[in-house]
């Protein structure tokens, strides 16, 4: 009989006590759907669907800007593949391709024409025990945990787990600046190349220095690669923490508690904070079933959690803590794939973490940007490749059925035609001609295509999807952090409350950042707009919950009586206050009334007929 450990395993194994490897790395996915290969057994479904990169450009062609209706932050695309890459692993085959055909006369892929232009792509590998008959068809594995358990920054094999760390007081390796470390001895850039260094994800033969993180895609893009620092950083935080209180603890004690309650936080801002902002609601927890399988789901990973390649902008915008673009600028997403100098020429993660929290994702359809269709991983003819062609055959590739045999599956009635589709009849129209036939539709395509529920990211099909894996992900982890034994009452409290912007502000220098991260703000700046006849005043914090302080600068006149007065945006006074000031290093703290509505606030300094203003933010829960 297995007895239970009080850690996870690195790999996921023994999480269920009846069933070890349930979620564990290299465990097959879930085939929740019926497998439709083309011969029952493995070869690619859809023969009879069009091409892809044909769809890709016929529909798929995203022509300026189209933010989320919903207002959410470029965090919540970015947090999707950060989690995205602490579930889901799929490699490539060694050797079996599934090449895209490019129609002659692409206009980035086959300029010329030649007719012969193919998008290389390898076939998904796959457990060698299926795929014989079509009694025992092509399953795939997932050849990391499944579980949230911050295997982005851990490793889900030994291997890597064991190179992160320095095996003092717990702790991670970091490199200077306090970013990931570098796959060189030490871990520093400047050092030779590890030849023991776990293998990352590095598409470009002339970058030989990169991150090393738990996850082999961490360098994908620097936003992504900033994610990955704050949790190493908030590890090494805890760890600090955590020996004041237990002086005695050995190293591995200390690790092993650290990485908990990194995972507990990752697990926390995925239920508590980022898929409620999605639209994506549960009901009560009810503790820890071991009946449910965690794995992932094949269309789950195939094609509904792709969404997030859809809600993906053209930029990294880079700002400073005073809400000023860095000097820098900002970074197209094509020169931010892949490179870890667009971290190091900037000085660190700071200015992606404060500028992203600004943008507005793109929305949730079928629309691509450039740099995604075009342009990824390098220029056409150069390592480009589309990624909306990618997906679609990806799909195939795994013997998804269509579009209308998957939503049977989930419980919804099938689309009768195009025309019924959405309430976009230009888009119903561009489907039908590419198409033809609605039994053809692709899954990925026709969930994209489909109406946003209500106040949600997704439509019907999708949102199924998307949250029974979550729901499977938590009912079925004995480790899931409300019913872990190893965390007391008082820090599961804790851990639900915290917020992805608290982790981000305790492990960097950054101010300005709403609490609500999910949620695009404009910065809004605590330093006044002074005029020639102005006072000169810093407002801090900023967002602010519970009070404000006012620091005066050195053109106050001391002895004197201030007026403050506190305004919502139309102009309507809130809160007033008299303030007599003695001298420069006097500090005026207002208390705001717990009422306030979130929103943005002006505060108004009057010294005699002179009047100064700044903004500040009050979040929302």
């Amino acid at each position: 009989m297995l007895i239970a450990q009080n850690n996870r395993t690195i790999q996921g194994f023994y999480n269920n006590l009846e069933n070890p490897t349930w979620g564990s790395a290299g465990s097959n996915v879930i085939i929740s759907t019926t497998l439709a290969y083309t011969d029952s057994v493995s070869a690619p479904s859809g023969p009879d669907r069009p091409n892809p990169r044909v769809i890709s450009n016929e529909i798929f062609a995203q022509h300026g800007d189209a933010n989320d209706p919903l207002g959410l932050s470029a965090y919540t695309w970015a947090w999707g593949q950060f989690i995205d890459h602490d579930i889901t692993l799929s490699p490539d085959h060694s050797e079996e391709r599934f090449d895209i055909a490019v129609p002659a006369f692409d206009a980035f892929f086959d300029p010329y024409g030649s007719g012969d232009v193919v998008m290389p792509m390898h076939r998904s590998d796959y457990d060698i025990s299926t795929g014989t008959d079509p009694s025992n068809p092509r399953v795939h594995m997932n050849a990391i945990s499944a579980f949230i358990d911050a295997s982005t920054v851990y490793g889900s094999d030994v291997h890597r787990a064991a190179w992160l760390r320095t095996y003092e007081q717990g702790k991670l390796r970091t490199s200077a600046g306090n970013l990931l470390p570098f796959n060189t001895i030490s871990g520093e850039f400047s050092d030779v190349i590890d030849p023991n260094a776990p293998k990352m994800a590095m598409p470009f033969p002339f970058i030989t220095r990169y991150f090393v993180a738990g996850d082999i895609r961490a360098n994908e893009n620097a936003f992504l690669t900033s994610l990955h620092t704050i949790f190493v950083r908030e590890h090494n935080r805890l760890c600090d923490s955590i020996i004041l209180e237990n002086p005695t603890w050995s190293d591995e004690k200390l690790y092993q508690r650290a990485r908990k309650i990194v995972g507990a936080l990752i697990q926390a801002v995925v239920y508590e904070e980022w898929l409620p902002a999605l639209g994506i609601h549960y009901d009560s927890y009810q503790g820890y079933d071991p009946t449910v399988q965690p794995g992932i789901m094949n269309v789950f990973s195939t094609a509904a959690y792709r969404y997030g390649h859809t809600t993906i902008g053209d930029t990294l915008v880079r700002m400073n803590d005073e809400g000023a673009y860095i000097p820098e600028g900002n970074i197209s997403l094509k020169d931010a794939f892949f490179n870890p100098a667009a971290i190091q020429s900037v000085n660190g993660i700071e200015p992606y973490l404060i500028g992203m929290a600004t943008v507005i994702e793109q929305d949730f359809d079928c629309q691509v940007i450039d740099v995604l269709r075009n342009f990824l991983f390098g220029a056409p003819g150069a390592g480009g490749l589309d990624l909306v062609s990618l997906n679609i055959n990806r799909g195939r590739d795994r013997g998804l059925a269509d579009y209308n045999t998957i939503r049977t599956y989930f419980g919804l009635s099938p689309v009768a035609s195009f025309e019924t589709l959405s309430s976009n009849t230009q888009m119903n129209q561009q489907l039908a001609d590419v198409y033809g036939e609605i039994e053809k539709l692709d899954p990925w395509v026709g969930m994209l295509a489909e109406d946003h529920m209500e106040s949600a990211l997704f439509g019907r099909t999708a949102m199924t999807i998307i949250k029974k894996q979550f729901s499977a992900l938590r009912d079925g982890d004995r480790f899931y952090y409300e019913v872990d034994p190893d965390l007391n009452s008082v820090q599961v409290e804790e851990i639900r409350h915290t917020l992805l912007s608290e982790i981000i502000r305790r492990n960097t220098g950054i101010h300005l950042m709403q609490d609500s991260i999910f949620i695009a703000h404009e910065i809004i700046t605590g330093i006044a707009e002074v005029t020639p006849e102005g006072i000169d005043f810093t407002l801090y914090p900023n967002p602010a919950t519970d009070f404000i302080h006012i620091a005066f600068g050195s053109n106050a006149i001391e002895n004197r009586t201030l007026k403050v007065d506190l305004i919502d945006m139309y102009g309507r006074k809130i809160q007033s206050q008299d303030f007599y000031y003695q001298g420069v290093k006097d500090l005026l703290t207002l208390d705001l009334d717990p009422a306030l509505a979130p929103g943005v606030y002006g505060v108004l300094v009057t010294s005699g007929t002179s009047t100064t203003s700044c903004k500040f933010i009050k979040p929302g829960l």
